[in-house]
Formats: C-alpha cells, structure tokens, sequence
C-alpha cells in the first residue's frame, strides 16, 4: 500500500507516462481557457431528454446519455461513450505513489491525452478533491474544488461549481449526489440502485430567462428540488461498467461545461470508491 495523497499532488510532477500538466498540455498559460476534448456533442435520438419547458439547446462535451466501458483486463483503464466502439473519454485509475488523482477523465480517448479533470480521496477522510482547468484570469495552473461528505453508510456527496453558459465565470450553484432506488435510477436498467445528482437551487441558472419562476424539467427529489443527473452500475455485462444520464436542466446543458465536467468526475469518484470497498470486502 502507498502512503495517502493529498490535494497538493494535483498539478506535482509526475512520472514521465503520466499525462502532462494542463499548462503544458495546451501550450498556454495559466489563463488559458479549459482544455476542451471531441467535438461537441449534440443529443442522440436514442437518448432523448425527458420532457418539459423549452429551453435552448447548448452545445456540450458530453452526450446526454453514455456508459463506462472497462478497456484494459487488468482494470485501469476505461473509455467513456455512448458505445463501445466509439469512445470519447480515456479514463484511468491511480494508486500509491504515482502522484496522480485518484481518477483521471482524459481530454480524448487515449489516456496519453491531457485530463480534462481527476479526483482524488482527502487523507484520511471520506471527502475528496476534485482537479479542473482553471478559470480564466485565476493565475493558476489548476483549480481545486472540494467535493464533501455527509451523513452515514452511502451518505451524500456534494460540491459547489461554476454554472452557466454566459460567457464568464458564473455564480456558483451547490449539487449533491445522493443513493436512489428510485425510478430515474431504475430506467438506467442498473442494479436496481444508483446515484442522483440534485441541484440546491430553484431559481434559473446564469443566462437562462425566468427568474424565481424557473422550471427545470427534470424530475423532483423528495424534498422538491430538481434531479439534473443520474447513475447506476450496469449489469449483465463483462465491459460495461455503468451508465449515466443528464436529466432537465442537465440535458439542455444550461448548466455549462465545467458544470458538466464537475458533475461526471464526482461520479467517477463515487463509481471508484465502491469499487474499492467492493475489492476490500472479498479480499
């Protein structure tokens, strides 16, 4: 066993096979505008968004429905897509000493490729620190948004982003993942449970029409507040890990990439985090 990682190996120097810094990866200062992966991705008539109020279609990074396939036998690597023969995303998992976060989504389908984003587990702690591009004019060379814990058993997870797609930075809205059995879980054709991402607020997000009065679209948590995503583990199948969904306003991508990017990443940390305990158990 490795000793724990800290958020402060996000961005340190790495093993020569690692990707490379985003910096470095994109030949721009700390200024640079995120790095940006395929092209973007319009939504797909098998996966159409659930029904509700009108609202603009925003090109996005992500499909508004794709699985997880495993791509390696010994289980590091992964692609990210709406098919398996057509991946978008590299995934790859870290351990030890490799100085890298805990997860890496890839900014391509090679896991050569810059990250988009990686997460890594707090030490000692059930939280965990996300790593993102940073934000234009921050001076940084990566951003680090913290992604907490709460409560007990599978608890809830939550973090604060960027929303929007106005042009600058955003306010920032909070989400939380919460553990579901319920039916926008179950459409996934999972394991019976997963994952929804709810989003805290109620009024429209940055750039979007409507005020106090917005609508979102997407189904309502328990407590009357919107669903804008959801996960579950697949089964019945020896390649494909998991599948995931946008919902309301998450499918309209309203929300904005770095949104988008924030909400996958802290799913890939969740997907990871039982996968370990899963491996601990049966060891």
């Amino acid at each position: 066993m490795g000793r724990p990682k800290s958020a402060e190996h996000v961005g340190a120097a790495v093993p020569k096979d690692a990707p490379p810094p985003y910096t470095e990866a994109t030949g721009q200062s700390s200024a640079a505008t995120p790095q940006q992966g395929p092209p973007a991705q319009q939504p797909s008539a098998q996966h159409p968004g659930p029904q509700g109020p009108a609202q603009a279609q925003v090109a996005r990074q992500f499909p508004p429905a794709f699985s997880v396939y495993r791509d390696s036998a010994w289980g590091r690597t992964y692609m990210l897509g709406e098919h398996q023969a057509t991946p978008l995303y590299a995934i790859t998992l870290h351990t030890g000493w490799s100085g890298q976060p805990d997860v890496v989504l890839h900014g391509s389908s090679s896991e050569n490729a810059p990250p988009l984003a990686g997460v890594e587990t707090t030490a000692f702690s059930r939280a965990a620190t996300v790593s993102l591009p940073p934000l234009p004019g921050s001076g940084r060379s990566v951003a680090e948004e913290p992604m907490a814990f709460s409560g007990f058993g599978n608890g809830t997870h939550s973090f604060t982003i960027e929303v929007g797609n106005t042009g600058t930075t955003g306010r920032r809205e909070s989400f939380e993942w919460r553990h579901s059995h319920g039916a926008e879980v179950d459409q996934l054709g999972g394991r019976g449970s997963g994952w929804k991402l709810v989003r805290l607020a109620s009024d429209a997000p940055e750039g979007v029409g409507g005020g106090s009065h917005f609508v979102g679209g997407g189904p309502q948590s328990s407590d009357g507040k919107e669903v804008v995503a959801v996960w579950a583990n697949a089964r019945t199948s020896l390649s494909k890990i998991l599948n995931f969904r946008f919902l309301g306003s998450g499918v309209t991508g309203v929300m904005g990439e770095r949104w988008a990017i924030m909400a996958v990443i802290t799913a890939l940390r969740i997907w990871d985090k039982e996968r370990k305990s899963r491996q601990n158990s049966s060891a």
